[in-house]
């Protein structure tokens, strides 16, 4: 009895050792190989190589959340957003583009290029600084201010206080069915967010002739898209200030400034020679290359402050070169804002 136990006990031990050793190997061959699955793996979100630049000492955190984790090269490329829109402006203009005679056209366009090489010379196309603007500026950046505050100061322009009630009362801010007609209405539902939120727009909104032209609804699906772009860029985001916020609305508001100067030097050119306008293609490619550049001599007649300024200079520098917070902030929000406004959520495209 005695030499059975051990012998029971040697016998279960091997065996126990074996299948240990068996579903080791097991796993050690599997290891590399990919598991079973019963589905399609599920996407993954891609993430950039680099980390976001560190943020120096005394300077606020980027402008908007997104602008911290993603690279400007993951964005779709400003000319494919400036082409859509001109599309779609194309699409819904009583007169078709491109029909004159290419010489033509080409006379029309150097004629432009002309004149937005030199736009400080041509003051007529470059809106006045705002008279209110310093005022505002330091109401909306003070959070002590209270929205009677603002509203205070808004009445103190007609004009301003009816692009308020505009805005106020658009697709992208009207929260209920009855129109707001008062300022006092709006002031009240808007609270002192809402007015930080569309005070500048007011302030900054350009006039927009709608005759029905290509340049007309050009103009006018610029600046919707800018608008837009701004309120994204107002948007809370962890670590973001007031200031940091700010200045992306405003920076995004100039740059559809200068997409308008643009459009209507380039209506001007075209309408001393032809009927028609240019082939979108030809209108995204003045866009790209001549709109931050009217926002620059814009905000450099305004006396806007440097990091503003040195924001537009990264921008007009190109993607590649647009490193600052700031400026990494506007690509982001306009390229959300494009996706947006084709009804594709809050989701960038990839170029």
């Amino acid at each position: 009895m005695t030499t059975i136990v051990p012998t029971l006990w040697i016998a279960v031990s091997a065996a126990v050792l074996v299948l240990g050793v068996a579903g080791w190997a097991l796993a050690r061959r599997n290891r590399g190989g990919a598991a079973p699955s019963s589905g399609p793996a599920p996407a993954r979100t891609a993430v950039p190589a680099d980390d976001p630049a560190p943020v120096a000492d005394g300077e606020a955190a980027p402008g908007h959340a997104a602008a911290s984790v993603m690279d400007v090269s993951t964005l779709e490329p400003e000319r494919m957003i400036l082409q859509r829109l001109c599309v779609r402006a194309c699409a819904d203009a009583a007169t078709a583009p491109g029909t004159s005679p290419p010489a033509i056209q080409a006379d029309a366009e150097a004629a432009a290029v002309e004149v937005l090489a030199r736009i400080d010379a041509h003051p007529r196309y470059t809106p006045r600084r705002p008279q209110l603007l310093p005022q505002l500026t330091r109401a909306i950046n003070d959070p002590a201010a209270s929205a009677q505050s603002i509203a205070a100061i808004l009445g103190q322009d007609p004009a301003l206080a009816g692009n308020l009630l505009r805005i106020a009362n658009s697709a992208m801010y009207r929260r209920q069915a009855a129109p707001i007609e008062h300022l006092e209405r709006a002031v009240a539902l808007l609270g002192t967010e809402g007015l930080r939120r569309t005070v500048m727009a007011a302030l900054l909104q350009p006039v927009i002739t709608d005759d029905g032209s290509v340049f007309a609804r050009c103009a006018a699906l610029l600046w919707d898209h800018s608008l837009l772009s701004a309120d994204i860029a107002m948007r809370p985001a962890p670590g973001a200030t007031r200031d940091d916020l700010h200045a992306v609305q405003l920076l995004a508001l100039l740059h559809g400034l200068g997409s308008v100067v643009v459009v209507q030097v380039l209506r001007d050119a075209w309408g001393k020679r032809t009927h028609d306008g240019p082939q979108p293609e030809a209108l995204a490619s003045l866009l790209d290359a001549w709109s931050l550049r009217c926002a620059r001599s814009i905000s450099a007649d305004w006396g806007l402050s440097t990091r503003v300024q040195r924001a537009l200079e990264e921008l007009a520098g190109g993607d590649a070169l647009a490193p600052g917070d700031l400026s990494r902030a506007v690509r982001t929000s306009r390229a959300l804002a494009a996706g947006e406004m084709d009804g594709g959520g809050a989701e960038a495209s990839a170029s």
